[in-house]
């Protein structure tokens, strides 16, 4: 069987025809005077919804996660995972390295350092560091939770702690980290950053780490990771007296199945 290997195109011709949906659903409509007022339908509200800034940003991280999910053991609703570490196996000799590690918080440090050198992104240096914080928080509690919940084994059998990619998630809450602070700016710093999560992905199948819907929904967990971070941030700010909402954030912690919040503050 080789529908996982039409799969992800399949996935980006959909994901740029959904594209297409709320431009369409934007053309004014035919007056008909003979016809009542109704409510939009939910087709028309999801399309107006998607076309917002909110509704793009989210769209993507979710049709990977979802993509993830259905092809991962526990669903396989597509045949996808065996195919594609068959075909790694018999073209590729096993990859041994750790600089995975290392990458997966680059998009990160590059925002900062770009802040420090004088290249002004959407907050401060200071508001970064702290969004960065908040960002790492919220996708260690998600990606750690969902390991727990899915209890996927690894390739190699190693464990079952599979689903979602812990370095994948990191890495593109990373590259999404630094694509809102600076894609404006320019769409090579999002090029470069979603380069470097990818090839953090990558590693991960390559070395028999993950499979490939478990980098498919790491993916997706770490763009909503940050998201969500960059919509709780202001309501946690309100939190703090007016003297610290500049240099501290109230962050919620998840550690050992232990919940609660935690005030980080910079000197």
């Amino acid at each position: 069987m080789r529908s996982g290997r039409i799969f992800l195109p399949t996935l980006l011709a959909g994901g740029l025809l959904m594209g297409t949906v709320p431009a369409l659903a934007q053309q004014p409509m035919a007056a008909d005077s003979a016809a009542p007022t109704t409510r939009p339908t939910l087709l028309r509200r999801s399309a107006r919804w998607a076309i917002q800034p909110a509704g793009r940003r989210v769209l993507v991280p979710v049709l990977l996660l979802g993509a993830g999910a259905l092809t991962t053991h526990r669903i396989e609703l597509i045949e996808f995972d065996e195919e594609v570490r068959e075909e790694l196996h018999e073209h590729l000799r096993p990859v041994r390295t750790s600089i995975d590690d290392q990458l997966r918080h680059v998009p990160a440090y590059a925002t900062v350092g770009l802040s420090l050198l004088g290249v002004k992104g959407k907050h401060s240096t200071v508001n970064q560091a702290l969004l960065f914080a908040l960002t790492y928080t919220i996708n260690n509690t998600l990606t750690s939770n969902l390991k727990r919940l899915t209890h996927v084994e690894r390739p190699q059998g190693s464990s079952f702690d599979s689903f979602p990619s812990q370095h994948t998630s990191a890495a593109f809450s990373a590259a999404r980290f630094l694509d809102r602070e600076y894609g404006e700016r320019s769409v090579w710093y999002s090029v470069g950053g979603y380069a470097v999560a990818t090839s953090v992905g990558a590693l991960r199948v390559v070395k028999d780490n993950h499979w490939c819907s478990d980098v498919l929904a790491g993916a997706g967990v770490g763009m909503i990771s940050t998201e969500l971070a960059y919509w709780v941030y202001p309501h946690l700010q309100r939190l703090l007296p007016k003297g610290l909402q500049e240099r501290a954030v109230i962050l919620p912690y998840y550690q050992s199945g232990a919940t609660g919040l935690s005030v980080a503050v910079v000197l």
